[in-house]
C-alpha cells in the first residue's frame, strides 16, 4: 500500500514543479518529467512491436493461426511488455521518494524567505514538495527573478 501512496504522491509532485530554466540546473525532476513523458509516448509502439515481432516468429506469415503463435512465445512477449510498463513506475516512485526528502539547510532558508515574500506561513519540517509548492506559487505571483537567490 505504501508503494501506491508513493507513486500517487509522486505522480502529483510531478505535476506541480514548475518548469523554469533556473530550476532544470540546479533540480532533476524537470529530465525525469520529461522522460516520463517521453517514455508514455514511446511505450505504445514498442508493446505493439513486441505483440507483432512474437506473430512473425510464432509463423504468423506462414499461414499459422494467430491463436497458435501466442501459445508459442507468450512467456517472453510477457515479461517483455511488463517491463515497458514498469518502467514509467519506477520514475513516479523516484518522484514520490524525492517529494518526501527534507530540504537542505540552504534550501529551507529560501523556503522559509518565499514563505515570507508570499505571507504563507511555512511547515515545521518542510520537504521538496513543500518547497514545489512554494515556487510556483511564487512563480505566479513573483515572477521568476526570486529563483536567482536558490
Amino acid at each position: 500500500m505504501a508503494f501506491i501512496k508513493t507513486i500517487r504522491l509522486g505522480i502529483k509532485y510531478l505535476e506541480i514543479w514548475p518548469e523554469h530554466p533556473i530550476l532544470g540546473a540546479i533540480f532533476a525532476e524537470g529530465r525525469v518529467r520529461y522522460m516520463l513523458k517521453l517514455g508514455n509516448y514511446l511505450i505504445p509502439p514498442f508493446i505493439f512491436f513486441i505483440l507483432v515481432w512474437n506473430f512473425i516468429q510464432g509463423g504468423g506469415l506462414k499461414g499459422v493461426d494467430f491463436l497458435y503463435t501466442q501459445k508459442i512465445n507468450w512467456p517472453l512477449s510477457v515479461v517483455c511488455i511488463l517491463f515497458l510498463l514498469a518502467l514509467p513506475l519506477q520514475g513516479y516512485y523516484w518522484a514520490g521518494k524525492r517529494a518526501q526528502t527534507k530540504l537542505n539547510p540552504k534550501q529551507r532558508l529560501f523556503y522559509a524567505e518565499l514563505c515570507e515574500k508570499l505571507e504563507k506561513s511555512q511547515s515545521e519540517d518542510p520537504t521538496l514538495y513543500d518547497l514545489a509548492l512554494r515556487m510556483k506559487e511564487g512563480l505566479e505571483k513573483l515572477g521568476p527573478d526570486f529563483l536567482n537567490k536558490l
